[in-house]
């Protein structure tokens, strides 16, 4: 129950009052879910609990970062192809002679908060001196695990205890060093 108030009292640099709100309802009930495991004799249970929680608090820890850059201003882009032409078929390209050349204007768009996922804001940030190399790995680690909780996929990776302490460490983590982010050589 410690963890459960560090994380929740440390929310107060999320200015947005609704934001801050549903996560802390989702760490509350992320623990409350925990505590009931501790007191269930079934071993599928337990383990389908920590899927949820590992899942929760990804999730959670997306929604931190996307807040740290959302308030420092940052945008993420990607490149976009406008007026795309094909040439005459007799251009070719060399290394895919069956496929048309075609010319395009390439255009650096603004990628809407949707379409940014947690490895792409991982890689900003730390390419952008927000987190270190090891922090970033460590929170890329854990979105690895939540990745093989797919339905459609084998599970080969077992959710145990260890593994919700060790995303609730990171959550913590994330939640202590995001107002200093925040603030981080901002102009």
């Amino acid at each position: 129950m410690d963890r459960q108030n560090a994380a929740g009292q440390a929310l107060d640099f999320i200015l947005d009052e609704s934001l801050r709100k549903t996560i802390e309802d989702a760490i509350q009930y992320i623990y409350i879910i925990f505590d009931q495991t501790e007191t269930s004799d079934s071993a599928l249970y337990k383990e389908e609990t920590y899927r949820v929680i590992v899942l929760y608090v990804i999730s959670v820890i997306e929604a931190v970062l996307l807040y740290v850059l959302k308030t420092r201003g940052e945008k993420i882009e990607y490149i976009d192809y406008k007026y795309v032409t094909s040439l005459p078929r007799g251009f070719i390209h060399k290394e895919v002679p069956e496929n048309p050349v075609v010319v395009a204007v390439q255009k650096r768009q603004e990628k809407a908060d949707h379409q940014i996922g947690l490895v792409e804001m991982v890689e900003f940030m730390k390419n952008s001196g927000l987190m270190s190399d090891s922090f970033a790995e460590d929170i890329l680690k854990a979105n690895d695990i939540r990745n093989t909780f797919h339905l459609t996929k084998p599970r080969s990776v077992k959710c145990e205890v260890d593994t919700v302490d060790l995303v609730f460490d990171l959550l913590i983590k994330v939640i202590k060093r995001a107002p200093k982010a925040i603030t981080f050589n901002k102009n």
